[in-house]
């Protein structure tokens, strides 16, 4: 990927997390009353994400099966600190679970993704900030 794509891709995802902040710590209620925004929002994190990593390990011909897998992968060939796989895959299944309607949404796990999305998403965006920094 492209310097200048990577920083675009980025651009998206820090505006889908600051779209996202304002539903920080709301109760699963409030999200259920903005569900269409906060899922297609946190949707829209994961697949920017996804983009980005799935870019990279494509690069080296590594091709994962699903969208959690990619994240597992991405940390097996040293792109990403092996800290950040398990919750990234963690937001790729509820990804999966929005989309696909693969069961009833659960709205005290969507409430409390919302949080744990702006720390995960933002530690990502934040790892290849610094990243790009070092490459010049």
């Amino acid at each position: 990927m492209t310097r200048d794509v990577l920083i675009r891709k980025l651009g998206h995802l820090r505006t889908y997390l600051d779209d996202l902040e304002p539903h920080r710590g709301k109760s699963p209620k409030q999200v259920l009353e903005e569900r269409y925004e906060i899922e297609r929002l946190l949707e829209l994190v994961v697949q920017v994400a996804v983009d980005i990593v799935s870019h990279e390990l494509a690069e080296r011909g590594v091709v994962p099966e699903t969208y959690r897998k990619t994240f597992f992968r991405a940390a097996d060939e040293g792109l990403l600190p092996d800290e950040l796989a398990d919750p990234l895959a963690d937001a790729a299944g509820l990804r999966n679970v929005l989309v696909h309607l693969y069961e009833d949404i659960d709205y005290e796990i969507v409430a409390a993704s919302v949080d744990r999305a702006l720390e995960v998403f933002g530690r990502l965006l934040a790892f290849y900030a610094d990243r790009l920094d070092a490459e010049g």
